[in-house]
């Protein structure tokens, strides 16, 4: 297994700087060993060394061993010295899939826009997992310039998964220009696609998008609907307010939660009402309808809080408190003008 390099006081000693590259060397080794956790030990090590190691991790990617090529690319991208970019562009050309998959990553990873054209062209790699790094990897680059040639990826006949990490990028990347295709995706067979198309819109912001997010309301995916509704949160559209009510009885207590979590947050009073019914009849949404209806202010959820307040556990009576409580302090009144059952 392969040891840390040692720490040891700075010295331009030739001895010291000679066994400094023997270990470097050492680790480099490593990357090829037969036992994963060997390999993964010697990466961990080598991005520990940092700046000293990428000149050996650069010749690394050259090795005949491939497992030497992905260890040497994956503690480039960690370390992000700006000397690894052009030779991780080179390893986009690596025979093996699997190094030019890390090489991807690696440089979305250090954010290199040196790297963007490699990356587009890396998007017609015949291995799909390729193509989705060389998506990614642009997504975390965020340059515009990757916008049309993602969009034509989304096109082209591929697996799900591929077409998944294009949605992430157009997401990432945040332009409008992807709006339409990625509201065409909104109604893709496959629940992953529509479930990052609407993550992709909430992202990107714009109101366009609003009425195809609005169907999505409805999805037959309890996450897809979930999702909508933080996306629609995030648009900001008048009228949006309302078409989440009906997600307070979805069949699904993370998208009640996450819902009435919503609602809390755009301190709309329109939203008291349902609110007071998820506290009063789902128990399992309590908690989150006491911070909502706190966060909102209005005074007519104090006696359905009071009234509730006997029946519930520990954790959620702490919410109720907390939650009359701000009612009082938007309201220009006072906690201890409450009386809370059994207290």
């Amino acid at each position: 297994m392969p040891a840390d390099i040692q720490e040891c006081p700075i010295s331009d000693g030739e001895e010291e700087i000679e066994g400094l590259d023997r270990e470097l060397a050492d680790l480099v080794l490593s990357l090829g060993d037969s036992s994963l956790v060997a390999r993964w030990e010697a990466i961990a090590s080598l991005i520990r060394a940092g700046a000293p190691a990428v000149p050996r991790l650069i010749g690394a990617l050259k090795d005949a061993n491939k497992y030497v090529r992905w260890g040497a690319a994956e503690a480039l991208g960690r370390i992000d010295d700006p000397r690894a970019v052009e030779p991780l562009i080179a390893a986009l050309r690596d025979h093996d899939k699997d190094v030019r998959w890390k090489a991807a990553i690696s440089l979305g990873s250090m954010r290199a826009n040196e790297a963007v054209c490699p990356l587009i062209r890396t998007l017609k790699d015949d291995d799909t997992d390729v193509r989705w790094g060389a998506a990614t990897a642009l997504g975390e680059i965020g340059d515009q310039r990757a916008v049309e040639y993602l969009l034509a990826a989304l096109d082209e006949k591929g697996s799900h998964e591929n077409r998944d990490g294009v949605i992430i990028a157009l997401g990432e990347i945040g332009d409008s220009r992807a709006v339409d295709a990625l509201v065409a995706a909104l109604d893709d067979r496959n629940y992953e696609i529509r479930f990052e198309a609407v993550k992709a819109l909430g992202k990107i912001g714009d109101p366009a998008a609003a009425t195809a997010l609005l169907e999505r309301l409805r999805d037959e995916n309890w996450e897809v609907r979930l999702v909508t509704a933080e996306a629609l949160a995030r648009l900001k559209e008048g009228g949006v307010t309302g078409s989440l009510f009906a997600l307070l009885t979805d069949t699904s207590s993370d998208v009640r939660r996450t819902v009435a979590g919503i609602l809390g947050e755009t301190g709309d009073q329109q939203a008291v009402e349902p609110l007071i019914a998820v506290l009063r009849h789902d128990e399992e949404c309590r908690y989150e309808a006491a911070e909502a209806l706190g966060r909102i202010g209005d005074p007519r959820a104090i006696a359905p809080l009071q009234q509730v307040y006997e029946f519930c556990d520990p954790c959620v009576r702490v919410a109720i408190l907390n939650a009359l409580s701000a009612i009082a302090m938007k309201n220009r009144g006072s906690p201890g003008s409450f009386q809370i059952s059994g207290q």
